[in-house]
């Protein structure tokens, strides 16, 4: 029999007959060998995808209309319903999905088990007129941040915060990195991240749209809960694990400190954006 691909099955086959009739593939098959460079973060940055693996990930996928473009699946030889049917849905809407070996499995990602499902998807795209105009009133601005998982963290936040933007200025960390995915819990998929190519751009832009910048700085003059966060369109600023917040974010703006009654002179990146986030979303939700 022919191998079918997931968009000529109908939606209401039964998971195993669905995910056996997908065409096998191995490592050497192109997909899957973009697949591996994108799980190891070496695809070009212009290549906007990211490497999805697990149960509850796909599940996070499958809630909005993120763009599946490749799915494997490694079915192994225990039974596992939930995953099966959730393997069902992304093969479904993925572009091309195919069925892979426990030793393709092996190679592609070590620390995973079968059954497993991996995928490719597409991360959306933001324009600064898309979400820093009309109803925005907070948006985080991360400049030099180095490690996907910082990153990540910092996407989880402004989602917790319901910030309308997330500003990236100076990054060395990629947003399609599947470890910001993993620790942003999904989040980079709904969250509007903006990538700038200088602090000048990006300021222009929350300047253009009225937005009032305030500069994380463990030794800034202004402690934060005096200096005016959430008054206005508010953007909070927090710089790299090594370096803090480059010069040019600080000339001209309010820089502000969050008290420290311990041994540590600063809190981690993630922890100074989600203290100062929570209080300007507080005063601007009148709390």
């Amino acid at each position: 029999m022919p191998s079918i691909t997931p968009t000529s099955l109908p939606s209401t086959a039964l998971p195993a007959t669905t995910l056996a009739r997908l065409q096998p593939v191995g490592t050497s098959h192109d997909d899957v060998r973009r697949y591996s460079r994108a799980r190891r973060n070496v695809l070009p940055r212009a290549d906007h995808v990211t490497a999805v693996s697990g149960g509850w990930a796909h599940e996070v996928v499958l809630a909005g209309d993120a763009t599946i473009e490749i799915a494997l699946w490694c079915p192994g030889e225990r039974a596992h319903p939930v995953l099966e049917a959730t393997a069902v849905a992304v093969a479904d809407r993925a572009r091309r999905a195919y069925r892979i070996s426990e030793r393709t499995l092996a190679r592609l990602q070590p620390e995973a088990s079968a059954p497993a499902l991996l995928s490719l998807v597409r991360l959306p795209r933001w324009e600064p007129h898309q979400v820093l105009t009309g109803a925005a009133r907070l948006a985080l601005v991360a400049d030099g941040i180095e490690y996907a998982g910082n990153l990540g963290t910092l996407v989880r936040t402004a989602d917790a915060c319901a910030a309308d933007a997330l500003v990236l200025t100076n990054a060395t960390a990629r947003v399609t990195h599947p470890k910001a995915f993993n620790a942003s819990r999904g989040t980079v998929l709904t969250t509007p991240v903006l990538s700038y190519p200088s602090v000048e751009a990006a300021r222009a832009d929350l300047e253009a749209a009225a937005f009032t910048a305030y500069v994380a700085d463990p030794a800034g003059a202004t402690p934060y809960r005096s200096a005016g966060l959430g008054l206005g369109r508010s953007a909070v600023v927090v710089g790299s694990e090594s370096d803090g917040v480059s010069p040019a974010w600080r000339e001209g703006l309010t820089r502000v400190a969050i008290p420290m009654r311990g041994r540590a002179d600063s809190l981690n990146v993630a922890a100074s954006a989600a203290v100062l986030l929570f209080e300007a979303r507080a005063v601007l939700d009148g709390c």
